[in-house]
């Protein structure tokens, strides 16, 4: 079967019909280069799991078919998570899986694995692979979405004060984004700072297209939605909101590089 388009409708998860998105981009990064490009979509529809290869895999030099889904013109499905993601997650078994709930602001103690992947970008230490939930458009073109602060290590490493400021955040502190136009990896970089504008890291590349059409929609708002201690992995230690509207017929992850390869 093949993967069908990016939809813009919520769903709803299976069994506690509370609203998610059902639509991953399966993202790549480059080793050297550190560009983060969309490789393939994971779906899911309350029963069965489903990954296929985007037309953007044609434009990502050096990256090569993932072992479990050497072709890249089929569609994969099956009812159980596949094994590139469910390794992603954490048991529930594991004693300190309450813990990780809580560091991923879940507010359920029984977490999916689905849920797990939406919140946490289904990152690992020394690992090229992330995934990135669609964005959610409603009928009158307002969106809000969570998303992971990224490149606060770097931030560390030139503000030696950034520890300090994130301890200092709460839930809610309204952000502002700072354009960076002299980027040299990419000049639509966007910096979250606090209030005061120093910077705690940059929008995520993937995400880029989609919370520039935010702010051009005018009167979005930014804040913290969850901050985590230094014992948390350093990806995971600031969550954010991003809401507003969109222009008029913006979609988010669509275009030609996200059509399916499979037919």
């Amino acid at each position: 079967m093949a993967a069908s388009g990016m939809s813009t409708s919520p769903a709803r998860a299976a069994g506690g019909g509370v609203r998610a998105m059902r639509r991953l981009a399966v993202a790549w990064q480059h080793p050297e280069l550190r560009t983060i490009q969309p490789v393939g979509i994971l779906t899911y529809d309350g029963q069965q799991y489903t990954f296929g290869y985007v037309q953007n895999v044609y434009s990502v030099p050096g990256f090569k078919p993932f072992v479990s889904f050497p072709d890249l013109s089929r569609s994969y499905s099956s009812t159980r998570l596949f094994p590139l993601f469910s390794q992603r997650v954490m048991d529930p078994r594991r004693p300190d899986f309450a813990r990780y709930v809580r560091t991923l602001d879940l507010a359920s103690k029984d977490a999916t694995p689905w849920e797990q992947l939406v919140r946490s970008e289904g990152r690992r230490a020394g690992d090229a692979i992330m995934v990135f939930p669609e964005p959610v458009l409603e009928d009158d073109a307002s969106t809000r979405y969570n998303f992971l602060v990224h490149g606060i290590r770097y931030i560390s490493a030139m503000t030696p004060d950034v520890e300090v400021r994130l301890r200092r955040l709460r839930q809610g502190d309204q952000l502002v984004l700072v354009p960076e136009p002299m980027n040299p990896k990419n000049e639509r970089a966007l910096v979250a700072a606090d209030k005061e504008r120093a910077p705690l890291g940059w929008v995520p590349d993937l995400l880029l297209d989609y919370v520039h059409a935010v702010r051009a929609g005018g009167n979005y708002k930014i804040v913290v939605r969850h901050v985590n201690g230094p014992e948390a992995p350093i990806h995971l230690r600031l969550l954010v909101r991003i809401s507003g509207t969109v222009p008029f017929g913006y979609r988010p992850f669509a275009g030609s590089a996200w059509e399916p390869l499979a037919v």
